[in-house]
């Protein structure tokens, strides 16, 4: 399961999904010893299917200590930068501190890292910050001026921007959050099965250790994480009794 969010996934013209993810994907189907399939939905209804029923996984899900009991972590796929992003013609004034943008409208997608960061800051839903479910209305919203910032990640913003049907040369970085450069990780909830958890995180691993990760990773313009061991039931075995 993914979102639409570039360069992870993504349709094209012709409505065919393309990214990292839709290549992970793939490249792991002929690796798993039971069938799967892709599909994507807004992110907040993903995440929720996720920790609710067996046998979905996220393929790129931000690691961070409130999430880390609720899935199994398959492994480590990229970094992420969350700042806070602005019109390039109302830049001109520094941001020192996250303190200073609270008088401020800054949105963010509903279920991201950088949007559960922000509450966690005293930003408040509805009041100075903006939740929405889709890349899509979050650049509308930026672009028609209707919130000053767009809180999210960075390095991915101008593809999303550029789908968005917008110039990604009038967005500026106005400020990086502390919760910068965190891990994104492929996930599934804790109803899914520890022989599938552990043939999915094999399956992710055999893609590190031949090199097809790291071309699909450098192929998208994401960078690519150390691999660890592989994951056997003696290893991880207390970790999946239900």
């Amino acid at each position: 399961m993914s979102e639409l969010v570039a360069p992870f996934y993504w349709l094209d013209e012709n409505g065919a999904p393309q990214g990292a993810n839709v290549d992970l994907a793939e490249a792991m189907k002929p690796l798993l010893p039971f069938s799967s399939t892709l599909e994507h939905m807004p992110w907040a209804r993903a995440y929720k299917e996720a920790v609710n029923k067996p046998n979905i996984v996220l393929l790129t899900l931000l690691k961070s200590p409130a999430r880390s009991s609720q899935f199994h972590w398959l492994g480590a796929i990229t970094t992420v930068n969350a700042s806070l992003i602005g019109l390039a013609h109302n830049a001109n004034e520094e941001i020192a501190t996250l303190e200073e943008v609270k008088s401020k409208r800054v949105g963010s997608i509903r279920g991201y890292g950088a949007a559960g960061y922000l509450t966690k800051q005293g930003f408040k839903e509805n009041e100075n910050l903006i939740l929405v479910t889709e890349p899509q209305q979050l650049w509308n919203l930026l672009y028609s001026e209707r919130i000053d910032y767009a809180a999210t990640g960075f390095a991915t913003s101008r593809y999303e921007i550029e789908a968005a049907g917008y110039a990604a040369d009038k967005s500026v970085k106005a400020f990086e959050l502390d919760m910068s450069k965190s891990e994104l990780h492929m996930a599934t909830g804790l109803e899914t099965t520890s022989n599938e958890v552990i043939a999915i995180k094999n399956a992710l691993q055999q893609l590190k250790e031949n090199g097809e990760y790291q071309r699909i990773m450098m192929k998208w313009g994401l960078s690519p994480l150390h691999s660890a061991p592989p994951a056997t039931l003696e290893q991880d075995g207390q970790r999946f009794i239900n």
